[in-house]
């Protein structure tokens, strides 16, 4: 028979024990737990592949993409200009207009100039071999994964320190080997030797059929899911078998009419307040990341211009193309519903009687059609192309749709063919002599470069199509007082990448502009 001091003690030493067993660790359980999640995953992951790549530079960028985004405000012209330009000169805000010139005036008085054909190849060299390093690394890890493991069986091989482009033939398969009858299939593995009299041709790269190639046929069941984390990086290749001409860029120009406004780096006013209606009943600022914003200055628009934006939604670059009031016609393009209908909001926000006005039906179209599949008779002068992306800092940051969530990883890891086909469709779709912006919010070179790159093969081999890449460089010299552009052996070749920092803490975004010559 049980008292009630009983009974309380023995719940009393439960309760202590559990006490006990969550305590045994440094790191509380609940800790542990949550760091299992999709934006944990992100991070591990950027610390690997940003940490090979941009070496020191990334713990930085790490540090400032955890904290808050930093924006620069879009003046609307359709509300109380004057107004909210004085709003937000009277806050500390500078005119990025006017830093830009102030920046360009001194780099012409002050900066002398500097060849960049010899360093340009080294820094090509240097990126290049970072990457291949790190794919190599994490080709032998996809290998190893599948590749039965045990510590005295040898037919273990270190594939860590082979280059992706070695000409050496490679090969793991097992040697017919004299065993007993009734020797296991396990046995009989962990027997085997390196065989090389069969050879795999270095020239299939990291496709996942030629990384099959070393799978056991025991471990073939269920592989039709299987994808490799290397296969992300197969499509960055750099084989120059295409015309491929890389020319600077001094065309661009700020448009007369885009107010744009920013504070200083370091300044204690870092954030713009909440955007306020006017008197039109629309919005008297767009707030938006300066790298956005950059993507539209890159398109160089000029009056009269018929543009696309293949994937326009949520539709803020969109809405900046509107405020240069330079296109005659605009065409925003989406695949998906929910986000054309919230960019149709955004313009309602922002477009002073967007719904009733006839001009606004004349010159702004919404189309949803998959990027890579749209078609046009009459051809574009600009065409946008902000791809999807692993978005790096949302997917650091939130869990909500995250593209490193385990249902998503084959959507991730198709992401680079996926953008280089939107980018060769676009280049089919802008006029000779027309321009298209490739954008991405990611540092990743495989997702960058890469499809800049393939893009380009691809329009040349399919379509006879012939782009020059613009060198934006000189056009965005006069914003080093206002972000920071990657330069040095990390920095990409196709175009800029604006990597966020402490002091001025925009991006990432990738901006490469190609001019089509035939």
């Amino acid at each position: 028979m049980f008292n009630a001091t009983t009974v309380h003690k023995n719940i009393s030493w439960c309760s202590y024990l559990v006490i006990q067993t969550r305590l045994k660790t440094k790191t509380h359980w609940a800790k542990l737990k949550r760091k299992t999640s999709p934006k944990y995953k992100a991070l591990d992951h950027f610390d690997d592949f940003y940490g090979s790549v941009f070496g020191p530079k990334w713990e930085p960028m790490r540090e400032a993409m955890l904290r808050r985004n930093k924006y620069v405000a879009v003046v609307n012209n359709y509300g109380n200009t004057e107004e909210t330009m004085d709003y937000l000169i009277n806050r500390g805000a500078h005119c990025l207009k006017n830093l830009i010139s102030i920046q360009n005036d001194f780099h012409k008085e002050f900066q002398p100039k500097v060849e960049k054909s010899g360093e340009m190849k080294s820094t090509e060299e240097k990126s290049d071999k970072k990457l291949e390093t790190f794919a190599s690394r994490l080709q032998s890890e996809d290998i190893a994964s599948v590749y039965p493991q045990k510590d005295s069986a040898p037919t273990r091989l270190d594939l860590a320190d082979i280059s992706l482009n070695s000409r050496e033939s490679l090969m793991l398969s097992t040697e017919e080997t004299k065993t007993p009858a009734n020797a296991t299939l396990d046995k009989s593995i962990e027997e085997a030797t390196i065989d090389t009299s069969r050879i795999i041709d270095p020239s299939l790269g990291l496709t996942s059929e030629s990384l099959y190639q070393y799978i056991p046929a025991t471990k073939l069941k269920g592989m039709d899911d299987w994808l490799p984390e290397s296969l992300h990086y197969s499509f960055y290749t750099k084989g120059k078998d295409f015309p491929l001409v890389i020319e600077p860029e001094t065309e661009m120009t700020f448009p007369e009419h885009l107010k744009v406004y920013t504070y200083e780096m370091d300044s204690e006013w870092s954030m713009f307040p909440e955007p306020r209606r006017c008197n039109t009943g629309v919005f008297n600022y767009y707030p938006m990341d300066c790298g956005s914003v950059l993507s539209v200055l890159a398109l160089c628009l000029q009056p009269g211009d018929r543009v696309l934006d293949l994937c326009s939604a949520p539709g803020g670059k969109a809405l900046v193309a509107l405020q240069t009031l330079l296109p005659d016609l605009l065409v925003c393009n989406d695949v998906s519903i929910s986000r054309t209908n919230r960019q149709k909001h955004t313009f309602r926000n922002y477009l002073s009687d967007f719904d009733n006005n006839a001009k606004w039906l004349e010159r702004v179209s919404f189309t949803r059609v998959d990027g890579r599949r749209f078609t046009d008779d009459q051809g574009f002068d600009k065409v946008l192309v902000d791809v999807p992306c692993t978005t790096d800092r949302h997917s650091i940051t939130e869990d909500e749709n995250n593209i490193f969530r385990p249902d998503r990883i084959k959507e991730r890891l198709r992401l680079p063919e996926l953008q280089a086909q939107l980018l060769a469709n676009a280049l089919r779709l802008v006029r000779v002599g027309g321009a298209v912006v490739y954008s991405t919010c990611a540092l990743s070179p495989v997702q960058n470069d890469g499809p800049v790159h393939l893009a380009l093969k691809m329009a040349f081999e399919q379509d006879s199509v012939v782009a020059v890449v613009k060198d934006l460089t000189p056009a965005f010299s006069g914003l080093s007082s206002t972000l920071r552009l990657c330069a040095g052996d990390s920095a990409p070749q196709y175009g800029q990448l604006v990597t966020p920092s402490t002091e001025a803490n925009f991006g990432p975004s990738y901006i490469a502009r190609l001019v089509r010559v035939k």
